[in-house]
């Protein structure tokens, strides 16, 4: 029971991977409030958590709005008396070309996954401030680092990650953590990536169930975690994994007056360092 005792939301928690948090995090012992804007799913949810045992209350809410991000939390202080944990789930996810771009959907993601995690987290920080102990866990994307028709999403998970980086700076030393996950399963995001891609999504998730990336969740949010602080962890089927943090690489090169064809001969010399491919790539 890693999670005994602990009152944990997770937001976006209806379906999917979402659901697969909460009912593991409610097996491990915490009591869940499962937030969705589907009132259905989420009190579907919290039925199974209940027949087996567990402590669950539904939160509906659009935590993309900063007054039903506060209620979210809100709503776990008030049925179990403190926020110790923090999943940020909750996202949408919209595929397009540059080109054909609808400018609306570009700015329902960002509301959602970027807006609705910051909020969710600002209120959580400040109650878990208060106790001077919490989990926070963010959910990011290896699509961050670049991958076609993803230009809204990707950002989104970018500033997801950027979000984690600063928050863990701005925690250090109070008892509050915050941590991210890079999770990857089948699911409707999948299926939607799978259609719109075709053949060239090469089918990646299929065989990749939401309950297997579950257990690294519950870890961030338990205390055996305590020393990890400001870092990403990915899940990919059977492998488990870190996320190296951006990096400035080499030495660079040196010039008190840099010109525009000075510039061009460093990189033409090789001496700024490395060129990275886009897309998430694995390190030696």
């Amino acid at each position: 029971m890693n999670l005994a005792g602990k009152a944990v939301v997770v937001t976006g928690a209806g379906r999917g991977l979402g659901a697969a948090y909460a009912r593991l995090a409610a097996a491990e012992g915490a009591s869940v409030i499962v937030n969705d804007v589907d009132a259905a799913a989420a009190e579907a949810v919290v039925a199974d958590i209940r027949a087996a045992g567990g402590a669950a209350e539904p939160a509906v809410a659009s935590i993309a709005d900063w007054a039903g991000a506060g209620s979210v939390v809100q709503a776990c202080v008030d049925a179990f008396g403190a926020i110790d944990g923090l999943v940020n789930n909750a996202g949408i996810f919209r595929l397009a070309n540059p080109v054909e771009q609808d400018p609306d959907e570009f700015r329902a993601v960002l509301e959602v996954n970027v807006l609705g995690t910051a909020y969710c987290g600002l209120h959580a920080i400040r109650a878990m401030l208060a106790r001077g102990t919490g989990s926070i866990v963010n959910v990011t994307s290896g699509s961050h680092a670049g991958s076609a028709a993803m230009g809204a999403y990707g950002a989104s998970k970018g500033a997801v990650a950027s979000l984690t980086y600063c928050w863990a700076a701005d925690l250090a030393g109070t008892g509050v953590r915050v941590n991210a996950v890079s999770p990857n399963a089948h699911t409707r995001m999948a299926d939607a990536y799978d259609s719109y891609l075709g053949a060239a999504a090469q089918g990646q998730n299929v065989a990749k169930s939401p309950a297997q990336n579950a257990p690294a969740v519950v870890y961030l949010l338990s205390d055996a975690s305590a020393d990890l602080h400001g870092q990403i962890v990915r899940i990919d089927g059977d492998e488990l994994s870190m996320v190296a943090h951006p990096t400035v690489q080499g030495h660079g090169a040196q010039n008190p007056a840099w010109t525009a064809s000075a510039v061009a001969a460093a990189f033409a010399s090789g001496s700024v360092g490395p060129i990275s491919p886009v897309g998430l790539h694995r390190t030696a």
